[in-house]
């Protein structure tokens, strides 16, 4: 069996908190179908935010030996307990919610605080990334780069942070540009920081916010970076339309608002930019490819999108008792009891129950795409 053929593939991994266990099963798959002798990373360039920024960041570490990469990255998602992500105990969880009410009764200049207290996060994520082997694998042609996009809360911009090949022109538009840099944990706990539920995180002399924040094109950094076609890992669950106004009636809970929220920053804007980019596909279709080239300088994306078969949301209410008692205390109290806040739930369930079943539902999904993946690879069976 051969090798796949070379050619700049771009991955682009969503945001989504622990939603991101299900990217994992996808890629798990992926490295099972590609031929047993590649080892190399089948995506030169690697684009993620928030927690699917953390899964980009280890996928191109590890990209001289992705198939290694993919079983440490499952081995990580599959041991999974929120205190690695955030405190747990209620005197943390009291403490911050205490700070938050001073702010609001007497405007208190506090240092950043969110709902949370991320800093485990920050130990985990020094201690599973071998940061250096990103350099070492762009120096010898194994990566051409990797992204990370935050959301300035001093500018208002999204910056996509990357770390690539010496000459990849930098680029700039609307409220977005990308900016060279070295990736570290701080790029990642800065694309990571949900907003109110995880603090601002400070990289140079700005603060940011969760990548997902006002990222209106989550597609462009793979293609200012020279990907040719794209693979797209979301985590908004493939579904029918609903009917409307079927749904029970009365005032929506603070977590129910949360959880549209969430989804509003997580999920619309990659759909939204996947539409727009099949729209400009077939527009191009219709225009002689020399034209397109000469007068326009454009060409068509391939894209491979994998989304979940089921409603995650519903798979994380029939976990919400594996959380920690004391965070059950707490998120009940602003309405997530396993009955409803469910949208906000499946951000902030990293129990191993809930992401080992979101990482084998990815990999169900990959697998019944398997005949896709192989041809978008231009693999023969």
């Amino acid at each position: 069996m051969k090798d796949i053929p070379h050619r700049n593939t771009g991955l682009v991994l969503s945001g989504g908190g622990a939603r991101a266990a299900y990217q994992v099963g996808v890629l798990k798959a992926i490295s099972e179908l590609l031929p047993f002798t590649t080892h190399i990373n089948p995506f030169p360039t690697i684009c993620g935010t928030s927690a699917g920024a953390i899964n980009a960041t280890v996928v191109a570490a590890y990209a001289q030996h992705f198939k290694l990469g993919m079983r440490r990255l499952e081995n990580v998602w599959a041991s999974f307990h929120c205190q690695q992500v955030f405190h747990t105990d209620l005197l943390k969880l009291s403490r911050n919610s205490l700070r938050w009410l001073s702010i609001l009764l007497w405007g208190r200049q506090q240092r950043s605080i969110g709902l949370l207290d991320n800093t485990p996060l920050a130990h985990l994520l020094d201690k599973v990334i071998p940061y250096p082997l990103i350099h070492k694998a762009i120096s010898q042609g194994a990566l051409n780069a990797l992204c990370v996009t935050s959301s300035s809360y001093t500018t208002g911009e999204s910056i996509s942070f990357y770390q690539g090949q010496p000459d990849t022109p930098v680029w700039r538009r609307h409220r977005r540009r990308g900016h060279p840099a070295v990736i570290n944990s701080n790029h990642l706990l800065a694309s990571a920081a949900i907003p109110m539920v995880f603090p601002a995180v400070k990289v140079g002399h700005q603060y940011f916010g969760d990548g997902s924040m006002r990222f209106l094109s989550p597609l462009s950094p793979a293609v200012h970076l020279g990907a040719e076609k794209i693979i797209v890992i979301g985590v908004d669950p493939v579904q029918a339309p609903a009917d409307d106004f079927t749904h029970p009636e009365g005032y929506p809970t603070l977590a129910e608002i949360g959880g549209h929220l969430l989804d509003s920053i997580f999920i619309d804007s990659l759909d939204s930019d996947l539409e727009r980019l099949n729209r400009i596909n077939k527009t191009l279709s219709k225009v002689p490819e020399k034209v397109r080239r000469k007068d326009f300088h454009l060409k068509s994306i391939e894209t491979l999108v994998i989304n979940p078969s089921k409603d995650l949301n519903l798979i994380a209410r029939d976990h919400f008792k594996d959380l920690p008692k004391a965070l059950r205390f707490f998120l009940k109290r602003i309405g997530i009891d396993g009955h409803s806040g469910d949208t906000v739930l499946s951000y902030l369930l990293f129990e191993k129950s809930f992401t080992r079943e979101l990482i084998a539902l990815g990999h169900q999904d990959a697998m019944e795409k398997a005949d896709e993946i192989r041809a978008f690879y231009g693999i023969n069976q």
